[in-house]
């Protein structure tokens, strides 16, 4: 079995089997932490002979343009010295964005004061909110939620997924 990667019309775009995919994010982890990042995100769609490599990355210090440079310029060789990427590929380093689920507690920490909506689960099951992030800690984030009085407080390992919601 395999791991399918969709285009941006929702087609299964490329195939790529469990071991490559361990691999190379396993390649892609350790030379975005050489560099002080952590991988938030990999996609990679084409075909084998022409794939595309999207690697997205965050560091506490935030991502700028020479930190992608890097982060790439060494993970290519590091890719080439691999079978993973036989044939052509373009490889794709960012930052995720702000559409992008928050991964990590420290990523929070740079979204204090905006408006987030956490899921998360509980012991009546599921549940969503969306609000201010008032604050955080190593284990919680405490957050305002719209129209209601009460701070929320959830712990980090019962969120399933927080992304910040935009303005506009």
């Amino acid at each position: 079995m395999g791991f399918f990667y969709l285009d941006n019309c929702g087609r299964a775009a490329c195939m790529v089997s469990p071991e490559e995919h361990k691999a190379f994010l396993s390649i892609a982890e350790a030379e975005a932490h050489r560099h002080g990042a952590e991988v938030i995100e990999m996609v990679v769609r084409g075909d084998p002979t022409r794939r595309v490599i999207e690697l997205f990355v965050d560091s506490e210090a935030g991502v700028s343009l020479g930190l992608c440079q890097e982060i790439s310029k060494s993970l290519i060789q590091e890719i080439d010295k691999t079978a993973f990427a036989v044939g052509n590929y373009r490889l794709d380093v960012s930052s995720p964005g702000i559409d992008r689920p928050l991964k990590f507690p420290w990523q929070y920490r740079k979204h204090a004061g905006r408006k987030l909506q956490v899921a998360w689960s509980a012991e009546g099951g599921p549940q969503t909110s969306t609000g201010k992030l008032v604050s955080i800690n190593d284990e919680e984030l405490v957050m305002q939620p719209d129209n209601e009085t009460v701070e929320r407080h959830i712990r980090f390992e019962a969120i399933v997924e927080a992304r910040v919601k935009t303005p506009w």
